[in-house]
C-alpha cells in the first residue's frame, strides 16, 4: 500500500537513476502508484467471488499477507490497507486534492520528463517520455479519482498478516532514532515537496550527507534543496510497533516472552488453517530495516517448540528419529522472505546466540517432516522451489509469489489436499484481479477501472522482463506431489 504523494519517499531522486535501458524497477516510482487501493481492493473481490479452492471447491479458509503491506511504514499506508480488508471507505492520500511528482506542477526538466503525468498537458513544457517514447496514454481525470476514497469491499475471510522490510522501520521501541529516519520523517509530514538535490550535490554525497547529520544540519540540507508548497499532513509519519500490532489478528497464538512488566509480544504466531493444518507466521524481516532476511535465535527457538507441539515424529539436532504420542499436524510457514533471502554465512553476535543463517534455517525445517509448505514473497516474482528430505521423511515445497504493486499483480490460492494413497497434493493457482476491457481512459473511472488500468501500466513498463518476474511453467499454476508423513 502506498500514500504515493508522500514527500518523505523522495520521489525526486527518481530522476537521478540511469535510464538508458528503459525505466528501472525502483520503488521511487511507478506510473501506478497511486492505484495501490484500488488493486488490493480488486484482489479481495476477486478471492470473494471465487470463493473455493479451484481444484477441491473447499470454501476458502483465510486470506494471508506475507508482508510489505506497507510502502514506507506510513500511518496513511496501513489505515488503508486494513481498511481495504475491513471493508469501510478508504484512501491513503490525507490531502483533499493531489499534489505530487505526477501533476504539472514546477519540477526540473529532468524530473517532469522521467515522470509519467496522466492528465493532459497544460503548459508549454513537452510531453513526457512515457507518452513520447513509450505510448503511455493520456487519462483525464485520473489523479482526482485515484485519489478518491474507495468504498471497500472486505474480505469474507479471516485474513492474517506477516512483517516485511517495508513494514519494518529499523527503530527501536524506545531512545533515539538514526539521522536518516529523522531526515525523513521531518520531509514526511511537512509541506515541501522536494524536487532537486541541492546544487552540485550528487545522491551518494546527498545521503551521506544525511545520515551524519544533527538536527541543525539536518534543517539546512532540507532549506538547501528545491522544493515545492504542498499541504503536509501528520497522518504520514511513521506507525509504530504498538500501532502495526493493533492491526493484526486477534486469535493468532502470538510469541510471548517474559511475564510481567517486562514481557512482551513477538510478530510471529500461529493460528488455525483447518482442524488437521496450522499455520505459522514467521517475522523475517531484518530489524536493521535491510533486504536481507533475519530468523533470531529466539524466533527459531519458539519455531522449534511449536513444531514439537504437533510432530509424533521428528528428528532431533543430532538427526535422531523422535517418536512422542503428540498428535500429528500438517504445517504451513508464511514469510516474507524466500530461503534464498537468507545469508549463506554464519553470522556472529556479541550480544547473545546469532540469527540463523540459510543452512540452519532449512536445516531446523528439514527435521520435521509435517512441514509440507513455505509460502512467501519479498522478490515480486513467482518461483516454486523443491526442498528434498534430509533424512529418511519430510521434504517441503517453497512457494514465492509476485508482489501487487508490480506486474503481474497477481496472487495465488493454495489447496492442500490428501490423495487417498499415501501422498499430498499442493495445488497452487494463480488469480488476476481485473480483465483487460475494465480499462478506461475517458472520464466514468470507478475503482475497478481504476485497478484494471494499474495493471494495465505495469505490464508496458519499459524494460520490463516478464520471463523473470513470471518464472517458467513451474513455477506458475501448479499441482506439487509430496510423501505424507504421517
Amino acid at each position: 500500500m502506498l500514500d504515493a504523494a508522500n514527500p518523505g519517499r523522495l520521489s525526486f531522486l527518481w530522476q537521478y537513476l540511469d535510464f538508458s535501458e528503459g525505466f528501472p524497477n525502483s520503488g521511487k516510482f511507478r506510473p501506478q502508484d497511486l492505484l495501490t487501493i484500488q488493486v488490493l481492493n480488486a484482489m479481495v473481490g476477486k478471492l470473494n467471488a471465487v470463493g473455493r479452492g479451484p481444484v477441491s471447491q473447499r470454501a476458502l479458509d483465510c486470506l494471508v499477507i506475507t508482508g510489505d503491506l506497507t510502502n514506507s511504514y506510513a500511518l496513511t499506508e496501513l489505515s488503508a490497507a486494513v481498511g481495504v480488508f475491513k471493508g469501510v471507505p478508504v484512501s491513503s492520500h490525507p490531502a483533499v486534492s493531489y499534489q505530487g511528482i505526477q501533476d504539472h506542477g514546477p519540477a526540473p526538466l529532468e524530473l517532469s520528463k522521467s515522470i509519467w503525468h496522466p492528465e493532459p498537458e497544460t503548459s508549454l513544457l513537452p510531453p513526457d517520455d512515457w507518452k513520447t517514447r513509450h505510448g503511455y496514454p493520456t487519462v483525464p481525470g485520473f489523479l482526482a479519482a485515484a485519489i478518491k476514497p474507495v468504498a471497500a469491499e472486505g474480505s469474507d475471510f479471516r485474513w492474517y498478516i506477516g512483517v516485511g522490510n517495508h513494514d519494518e522501520a529499523g527503530r527501536p521501541e524506545s531512545g533515539p532514532i538514526s539521522p536518516k529516519a529523522e531526515f525523513v520523517d521531518a520531509i514526511r509530514i511537512g509541506d515541501r515537496l522536494p524536487t532537486r538535490l541541492p546544487r552540485g550535490m550528487d545522491p551518494t554525497e546527498f545521503w551521506k550527507t544525511v545520515r551524519s547529520s544533527d538536527d541543525a544540519e539536518r534543517r539546512r540540507l532540507i532549506a538547501s534543496m528545491t522544493s515545492r508548497k504542498v499541504s503536509g499532513s501528520k497522518l504520514r509519519r511513521a506507525f509504530s510497533k504498538a500501532e502495526f500490532f493493533d492491526a493484526w489478528p486477534q486469535d493468532a497464538g502470538y510469541a510471548q516472552f517474559g511475564s510481567g512488566p517486562n514481557s512482551r509480544v513477538e510478530p510471529y504466531y500461529t493460528f488455525e488453517l483447518s482442524p488437521d493444518v496450522m499455520g505459522i507466521m514467521l517475522n523475517t524481516a531484518s530489524p536493521d530495516g535491510g533486504t536481507e532476511a533475519a530468523l533470531d535465535a529466539a524466533q527459531a527457538d519458539w519455531l522449534e517448540e511449536e513444531l514439537r507441539r504437533v510432530s509424533g515424529k521428528f528428528y532431533d539436532s543430532k538427526g535422531k528419529l523422535t517418536t512422542s504420542k503428540t498428535e500429528d499436524r500438517l504445517v504451513v510457514l508464511f514469510g516474507h522472505h524466500p530461503l534464498s533471502a537468507f545469508s549463506e554465512e554464519k553470522h556472529t553476535s556479541d550480544d547473545g546466540p546469532p540469527p540463523l543463517n540459510r543452512s540452519a534455517v532449512l536445516g531446523l525445517l528439514t527435521r520435521f517432516p509435517n512441514v509440507v509448505a513455505w509460502m512467501n514473497g519479498h522478490g515480486h516474482k513467482h518461483r516454486v522451489v523443491p526442498h528434498k528430505a534430509k533424512y529418511e521423511y519430510g521434504g517441503f515445497w517453497e512457494i514465492t509469489t509476485a508482489s501487487l504493486i508490480d506486474y503481474p499483480q497477481q496472487s495465488r490460492i493454495v489447496e492442500l489436499l490428501d490423495n487417498g494413497d499415501g501422498t499430498l497434493s499442493i495445488a497452487a493457482t494463480l488469480v488476476d484481479h481485473s480483465a483487460p476491457e475494465s480499462v478506461s481512459y475517458e472520464g466514468g473511472h470507478t475503482a475497478r477501472s481504476l485497478a484494471a488500468l494499474s495493471l494495465e501500466l505495469a505490464n508496458n513498463r519499459p524494460g520490463l522482463d516478464r520471463e523473470t518476474v513470471m518464472g517458467r511453467a513451474g513455477d506458475q499454476n501448479v499441482d506439487l506431489l509430496l510423501r505424507k508423513p504421517f
